[in-house]
């Protein structure tokens, strides 16, 4: 019996230890880490030409989430979802004040071991002046204000002001190979990509030469690039797709997608 549980104490200890190793290799420890690096990473961004200068987050975050290692199933090709944080500020606070310039919010979720951006939601926020899409607009019944007795229809807007965050000649092999340069691959492979769930078919890839901003004009509302990184986990891609909402538009990219 005192075996045993010599045994069971060595093994306690070697996991203590072994976690507090796993955390000193770390470069983000804390919330506060994380939302130093969250700032420091998108300044990068930015310098690389990834997204507009005009991009920033303003005042402290509106949500921290850490999210513990896991390995992801067949539908994301068996990535290994490392220790990070999400560090999110929230554009839709601001949905219904009156905006002279874009709003922005992200969510930004950073590799603890590395501090580097592994997946990033950007969204823009349409300002005042900005032209909705012509004939793109949805229209909802909703109860007034006002009057509860009442109902009043309510038009939607949605609006193409992707060049709020990246630069309107931005090509997909151009912010490709950028994401690349910060990730410190040697380069890139675009992929079909292949979800039952949402396909029936598999979705051939886009040409590298198109513009950036009119990848949702050649794809439906559930479509995203499937990117294979050279040097990334093998046989795991990156996922990027551009979304419309009303009054907003999004850019995903990363080790994750945001369709389903």
């Amino acid at each position: 019996m005192k075996q045993f549980f010599s045994f069971v104490l060595s093994f306690i200890l070697l996991l203590m230890v072994s976690t507090v190793s796993f955390a000193g290799n770390e470069k983000v420890k804390t919330e506060d880490d994380a939302i130093a690096a969250a700032k420091e990473e998108i300044e990068v961004w930015k310098q690389l030409g990834l997204l507009q200068k005009e991009v920033s987050f303003e005042g402290e975050p509106d949500a921290i989430v850490e999210i513990e290692p896991q390995t992801g199933d067949e539908r994301w090709y068996g990535r290994e979802f490392p220790h990070a944080y999400e560090v999110r500020w929230y554009a839709a606070a601001r949905v219904g004040t009156e905006l002279e310039v874009p709003a922005f919010g992200c969510n930004l979720r950073i590799d603890a071991a590395t501090g580097k951006i592994i997946n990033a939601d950007i969204e823009a926020l349409a300002s005042e002046d900005a032209k909705p899409v012509p004939d793109r607009t949805f229209c909802l019944e909703m109860e007034d204000p006002q009057n509860p007795d009442k109902t009043i229809t309510k038009t939607f807007f949605f609006y193409d002001n992707f060049d709020d965050i990246f630069p309107a000649d931005m090509t997909v092999d151009r912010f490709c190979t950028l994401l690349a340069e910060y990730w410190g691959f040697s380069g890139y492979t675009l992929a079909e990509t292949v979800d039952p769930e949402y396909f029936d078919e598999p979705q051939s890839p886009v040409p590298a030469e198109l513009l950036l901003m009119d990848l949702d004009t050649v794809a439906n509302t559930n479509y995203y690039l499937t990117v294979f990184f050279d040097g990334d986990q093998e046989g795991a891609p990156i996922y990027l797709s551009l979304h419309q909402y009303a009054g907003y538009v999004m850019l995903s990219v990363g080790i994750t997608h945001a369709v389903g």
